[in-house]
């Protein structure tokens, strides 16, 4: 593993989180409050981009199912929901909905895959 510059602090301001592709690894990393959190931009569910999600403190919510993670350690913080739209669930089959349901239940949610981070003067490292 070595060091890989990500970015500039300046471009990952408080609160947000920006994903860049580096050795065709996706990773995300995101500010809070000041300090840096890296991880892999897949959630450990179903391989939804993590960065198409919602950040609020140290919490990351996976933007396809609801499944909740701590990006200070990579913890799972609750399990999918799943919950469809309703302008998505009244064209979809009730039956074909419940399948999704039970199905999506089965797949084992793991905890993130975080790596290191270090900044020095104003650029972002992460290991990989």
């Amino acid at each position: 593993m070595s060091w890989v510059e990500i970015d500039k602090v300046a471009n990952v301001p408080k609160g947000k989180m920006k994903m860049v592709k580096k050795k065709d690894i996706p990773i995300t990393v995101a500010n809070v409050d000041g300090k840096f959190y890296a991880f892999y931009d897949r959630c450990p569910h179903m391989n939804a981009a993590l960065h198409n999600g919602v950040l609020k403190g140290k919490v990351v919510t996976c933007p396809l199912h609801n499944a909740t993670f701590d990006v200070t350690t990579g913890k799972k913080l609750s399990e999918p929901v799943f919950k469809f739209p309703p302008e998505i669930a009244e064209k979809v089959p009730k039956e074909f909905l419940k399948m999704l349901e039970e199905e999506g239940r089965k797949i084992e949610t793991r905890y993130l895959i975080t790596t290191e981070v270090k900044v020095e003067k104003d650029k972002i490292f992460v290991k990989i």
